[in-house]
C-alpha cells in the first residue's frame, strides 16, 4: 500500500453515480484511514464513484482523485465467496490524487450544507421522527438541526461527527 499525502479523517465530495443519480449532485462520505482510502466496493468501481472525488483532509488541504486502478478483490476465501454472491466485493485500489486549492473550514461546512439541501431525502432519514410530545417532526426542522450542527463544528472531525453521529476525536 502506497502512503498518501492525506491527513485522516477525510471528508469526501463525490459525484452522484448509479441508476438513480442526479446530474451535478454531490454525495458526501468520509474515510477514516489509509485502509479505508485504499479499498472500495465493487459497486463504486463499476459506477466510477471515486473518479473525480474531492477530498478535504484534516490538515485543511484538498485533493482530487484523478485516476483509480483496481488491484483486485481482498479478504479471506469465504468472505470473498460470500461477497461475490451478494455482488459486494471489496477491492484494493490504487488512486492518483492531485492537490486542489484549499478550502477553509467555513467553506467546507457551507459546501456540506449545500449538499444536504441538494439531497434532502438522504439526510432527513427513512424513519419518521417523533419529538418529546409524540408529534411527528417536520423534515425541514430535522435538516435545519443537522446543518446547524455542521456549522457549529470547529474542526473537520466535528463536521464528520455531526453528519454521521460518529465520535472521532478532535
Amino acid at each position: 500500500m502506497t502512503a498518501t499525502p492525506l491527513v485522516f479523517p477525510v471528508l469526501t465530495f463525490g459525484p452522484d453515480v448509479g441508476r438513480y443519480a442526479v446530474e451535478g449532485r454531490e454525495v458526501l462520505d468520509w474515510l477514516v484511514n489509509e485502509e479505508d482510502f485504499s479499498t472500495c466496493m465493487s459497486w463504486d468501481l463499476k459506477h466510477g464513484a471515486r473518479q473525480g472525488m474531492l477530498l478535504a483532509d484534516n490538515a485543511g488541504r484538498c485533493w482530487r482523485i484523478v485516476s483509480v486502478k483496481d488491484l483486485g478483490v481482498v479478504g479471506g476465501f469465504w468472505v470473498r465467496v460470500l461477497r461475490l454472491l451478494v455482488q459486494q466485493s471489496v477491492h484494493r485500489i490504487s488512486q492518483q490524487v492531485v492537490e486542489e486549492p484549499a478550502l477553509s473550514l467555513r467553506d467546507v461546512k457551507e459546501r456540506v450544507c449545500a449538499s444536504i439541501e441538494a439531497d434532502r431525502d438522504r439526510w432527513r432519514g427513512d424513519d419518521a421522527i417523533v419529538d418529546e410530545d409524540g408529534e411527528l417532526r417536520n423534515d425541514q426542522e430535522i435538516l435545519d438541526e443537522l446543518m446547524a450542527a455542521v456549522r457549529r463544528a470547529e474542526t473537520l472531525p466535528q463536521v464528520i461527527n455531526a453528519l454521521y453521529e460518529e465520535h472521532l476525536p478532535g
